[in-house]
């Protein structure tokens, strides 16, 4: 297996596995028992990445998701987006987009946050929903490249680590 391939199965796995944690809370906590233990540490661990508002979260079984509903749609598109990412792009050939696409990525959400505070229409489980979804999933086709760049560069044994004093990378 290539080396920029087993670096995109860890990065998918690792996205696979903080979304299934994201469901696991409300689930376990649902379970009751000893689970219910598992749920609360599972809902702490996400609290230091969300506000986790009750009211701005979807629900598993009566219970809330980890995390908001707009986290929830940013980290499940995100886990499409790297699902997708090989089908789009080469993995051994990783190109990072213009910055431009992060700001495409964040217009969404920074017109639905505006137009909300300026009164001009309801933010709602819906819009933080899709705007989280859109930037979701974005953000593999900016991050995924980055770090498979420096998995090749990091094991390409052509080029050097660090130039050479005196040399120019141009």
């Amino acid at each position: 297996m290539s080396k920029p391939l087993l670096a995109y199965f860890v990065f998918l796995a690792g996205t696979l596995t903080w979304c299934m944690l994201i469901l696991a809370a409300p689930l376990l906590t649902h379970a009751g028992g000893s689970a219910e233990a598992w749920g609360s540490v599972l809902y702490e661990g996400f609290h230091r990445v969300c506000h986790q508002y009750d009211v701005r979260t979807l629900h598993i079984a009566g219970e809330p998701l980890g995390v908001c509903s707009r986290c929830s749609g940013i980290y499940f598109a995100f886990l499409a987006g790297t699902l997708c990412y090989p089908l789009l792009r080469e993995l051994r050939r990783p190109v990072v987009p213009s910055r431009g696409l992060l700001v495409v990525a964040l217009l969404p959400m920074l017109i639905d946050v505006g137009f909300g505070f300026a009164g001009l229409h309801d933010i709602s489980t819906t819009t933080r929903l899709i705007t989280g979804a859109v930037f979701g999933a974005l953000i593999p086709f900016i991050v995924l490249p980055v770090a498979l760049g420096a998995v090749i560069e990091r094991t390409s044994p052509s080029l050097p680590l660090h130039p050479q004093k005196g040399t120019v990378d141009a």
